[in-house]
């Protein structure tokens, strides 16, 4: 499985995986600096991450190309 390193931090890495995996249709799992499960989800517009965090809330981030951000908790 092809393994994606991904930094929230630098918009243009982000939007160079929108351009090279904005098509796929797979989620590529990962854990954080924490310990906690995360998948990436990469489409053209914007990239979608989901963080099994710890505490029992799973906490959604989507990044877009423009640079906007939204930040979710779902139980």
């Amino acid at each position: 499985m092809k393994q994606i390193h991904f930094d929230p931090t630098d918009q243009e890495a982000m939007n160079k995986l929108m351009d090279e995996h904005g098509d796929s249709k797979m989620m590529y799992p990962g854990t954080n600096e924490n310990g906690e499960e995360v998948y990436i989800s990469i489409f053209n517009e914007k990239i979608v991450t989901s963080t099994l965090q710890s505490n029992g809330w799973t906490r959604k981030n989507i990044y877009y190309r423009d640079g906007s951000r939204e930040e979710m908790y779902e139980k």
